[in-house]
């Protein structure tokens, strides 16, 4: 069902076309034209890190807002799998949540329920506000527009949520699950080795489930030649953040232009 004040989830769209997305983070960057910015470059989402970045529910609100005005999907890596921070992202504008430190069915099917309007959650309605672009109409036809267009991602990075992982897949209202290989690597006793045979193993456990429920797989990678062998084996590729791509980009040129001879 579509609704006239809901927009689309262009995100939601390119995945069920069959086609790879990419994305990337912001994780410092509170100016709103950050967005336009990645826009330009391409990116298809971009995940407004509230878990680990500087971001009240304002700025949020305001970062999700430039994504949706300049065509790219606003995601928000939520700090917990709690009922406010959810609702406050959708409810801002964002069209879908990442939600970390997820411990096992039970927390992954809470969070779903709260992303989700009855009558297969438990999302709270209120319109006329970021997410419907300040614009009231039907609630039931609103509602059921919103579920069909939001995102849930559930992050896999506890050993637990790996252990799990078959089950979460196949919950409804989850869509898709996103390996964080950084913090997997961690509970897996092999920290910051992306590359070990523990950590790719979990990365196509992952995506494999994902392959036989329907849902769409993630993974967060940092370098380009990481994101070029992934992007492959996933739906979702999410590279970098845009200040480690500054900095990258930064560092490349000021080495260049200071050994010029």
């Amino acid at each position: 069902m579509s609704s006239p004040i809901v927009p689309p989830n262009v995100l939601r769209t390119r995945l069920a076309g069959g086609q790879r997305a990419i994305g990337t983070m912001v994780a410092e960057f509170r100016q709103p034209a950050v967005m336009r910015i990645l826009a330009n470059a391409g990116f298809d989402f971009v995940i407004v890190d509230a878990e680990h970045g500087p971001f009240g529910p304002e700025t949020t609100a305001d970062l999700c807002r430039a994504a949706l005005a300049d065509g790219i999907t606003p995601i928000v890596r939520v700090p917990a799998a709690d009922y406010v921070p959810i609702a406050q992202a959708l409810d801002g504008g964002a069209q879908g949540v990442m939600v970390p430190r997820i411990r096992g069915i039970d927390d992954a099917r809470d969070a779903a329920a709260i992303a989700t309007y009855p009558p297969a959650g438990r999302r709270g309605s209120a319109l006329g506000r970021g997410h419907t672009g300040f614009r009231s109409g039907d609630v039931a036809e609103a509602m059921a527009a919103m579920n069909a267009e939001r995102i849930v991602m559930i992050q896999i990075e506890t050993l637990s949520a790996l252990e799990a992982c078959e089950e979460i897949a196949a919950l409804d209202g989850v869509d898709v699950l996103f390996v964080g290989p950084n913090d997997l690597s961690i509970a897996l006793g092999v920290p910051g080795q992306l590359d070990h045979p523990l950590v790719e193993a979990a990365i196509e456990r992952v995506a494999a489930a994902c392959r036989s429920t329907g849902r769409w797989s993630a993974l967060q990678m940092n370098t380009v030649s990481s994101a070029v062998r992934w992007a492959p084996r996933v739906n979702i590729m999410s590279h970098s953040a845009e200040i480690g791509m500054l900095q990258t980009a930064a560092t490349v040129a000021v080495a260049a232009v200071r050994n010029a001879t």
